[in-house]
């Protein structure tokens, strides 16, 4: 199926890892120029050579850290002198830095949390938003949460900073629409990466140093899992980078405003 997608410019942060690394994949194989906006540049450039393997028409890894304004602004001016536009901006960064109950939280831990999370989908949507203006078209998805529909134990700063991306994507719409732009969220349940070993970055939670092995390995945290629906209990990235592709899509110019759950039927309960 011909998504519209061909040619078209997509940045997408966080892209070299897990969830990021499966919508730059899927938006390459519908032709896309794609943007690895990232930190970890070895599996930055890992994956943008999966990319132009897939069919992108052009990959480029771009060094950047979101929650720098002067570094998001950079890389937006760096591809527009490049491509042209930034058509479709994925804001996929996002993690917890810790797990603990709020009332045992350390506070330093939660400015991290805040700008992973929020702070970075702020200073990217500011950064592209003139251009899209400019052009009167244009597509946002934010990656958010279903910890942001029902909040996680152990993860409220989380929960509560996925619930703002979820908010701020409806307010978005509202003030974009006008100017021909959507603007839209995807709330994942939990997606496992496809292999551990390669397609995390460093910086990733789910990398062998990260937050999520610490607290397996330490195994006195409380479960946060909820059973889904289904046989299977977990997404994979390529589920979530399909409904991106969809909502990035001529197929879904009428949806904007929207967040939409891929979680297995989780929240049912």
């Amino acid at each position: 199926m011909d998504m519209g997608l061909l040619g078209r410019t997509a940045v997408v942060t966080g892209g070299n890892s897990n969830i990021g690394r499966g919508i730059v994949l899927a938006l390459a194989a519908e032709g896309a120029n794609v943007v690895i906006a990232a930190r970890d540049q070895a599996a930055g450039e890992r994956v943008r050579e999966q990319a132009l393997a897939a069919g992108a028409k052009n990959a480029v890894f771009h060094s950047v850290d979101v929650v720098d304004r002067a570094q998001v602004g950079q890389m937006v001016v760096a591809v527009e002198e490049r491509f042209g536009a930034v058509d479709l901006l994925v804001n996929n960064v996002g993690g917890n830095v810790a797990f603990a109950y709020f009332v045992e939280s350390d506070p330093d831990t939660w400015r991290r949390d805040i700008d992973l999370n929020f702070t970075g989908t702020l200073n990217c949507a500011h950064a592209v938003l003139p251009g899209m203006i400019n052009r009167a078209s244009g597509r946002i998805v934010n990656i958010g949460s279903t910890a942001g529909l029902i909040g996680d134990p152990t993860l409220a700063v989380y929960s509560a900073m996925k619930g703002a991306v979820h908010t701020f994507t409806k307010i978005l719409a509202k003030e974009v629409g006008p100017h021909g732009i959507t603007v839209n969220a995807v709330a994942p349940y939990g997606t496992l990466p496809d292999d551990w070993a390669n397609d995390v970055s460093a910086g990733s939670r789910w990398h062998a140093d990260g937050v999520i092995a610490k607290r397996e390995n330490s195994g006195d945290s409380p479960s946060i899992g909820r059973r889904t629906v289904l046989e299977r209990q977990t997404a994979t990235p390529r589920e979530i980078a399909a409904a991106v592709v969809y909502l990035a899509s001529d197929a879904a110019a009428f949806v904007t405003g929207q967040i939409l759950a891929v979680e297995g039927g989780a929240l049912l309960a």
